[in-house]
């Protein structure tokens, strides 16, 4: 029997060591765990998203020599890291700040041909969360996704001697709402991971420098 146990982990040892990150096998599945291992990591308890399109106004005063032919949202940025408390048992603020820029186009006859408008645009949401509150878990919020979606003039003051228009900026936000503990959890392991490969290193990006030889002409006789 003693003999048998060793054959078994000797070929548990090796079943281990061909352990490697990734997918498992479509057909085969997942080899069986060595271990179980207590880890400590943050557990997520609860998590909602909340995606909306934001219309921003901009008011532009054009030349009369130089009006806006075009418009477009150039860019968005958020400003610093989403801040998110809980306001009372089971409601969250959120709150944050992004930056956006929109480029008007002027006929080219106009020095210069664009300009840039930038506005600051502070994000303030109230959201019912189940258990925000209780002891022990924290609430984190996350902006992953910020992007610049459209921009357009949506009005323009014909009474307005200085020609006024105003200007949408579509600004697609994504915030995510998690509640987090720290916790200690059993899980399934294959033990400590393998050691990784070789990285593939660059030693040079410049073409290599093979010279014909001789050096010289051939010699005329």
């Amino acid at each position: 029997m003693k003999t048998v146990g060793a054959t078994i982990n000797e070929q548990s040892v090796r079943h281990v060591n061909d352990v490697q990150p990734g997918p498992c096998d479509p057909y085969l599945g997942c080899p069986p765990p060595t271990e179980i291992v207590c880890i400590k990591v943050d557990k997520v308890y609860y998590e909602c998203k909340n995606i909306q399109v934001n219309e921003d106004e901009f008011t532009y005063y054009p030349e009369p020599e130089c009006p806006v032919e075009d418009v477009s949202c150039y860019k968005v940025e958020l400003c610093g890291e989403p801040c998110c408390e809980v306001v009372k048992p089971g409601l969250v603020s959120v709150n944050f700040r992004y930056k956006v820029t929109i480029r008007l186009f002027f006929p080219t006859t106009c020095e210069p041909a664009f300009k840039d408008l930038t506005q600051e645009i502070t994000v303030t949401k109230l959201f019912n969360i189940p258990r925000a509150g209780e002891e022990g878990l924290h609430v984190q919020c996350y902006v992953p996704f910020l992007e610049c979606l459209d921009a357009f003039i949506s009005a323009v003051d014909p009474n307005n001697t200085n020609g006024r228009i105003t200007i949408l900026a579509c600004v697609g936000k994504y915030i995510l709402i998690k509640l987090k503990a720290t916790v200690q959890l059993m899980i399934p392991a294959y033990g400590f991971c393998p050691e990784p490969p070789d990285c593939d290193e660059v030693f040079g990006i410049c073409p290599d420098f093979r010279p014909e030889w001789p050096p010289y002409p051939p010699q005329l006789r």
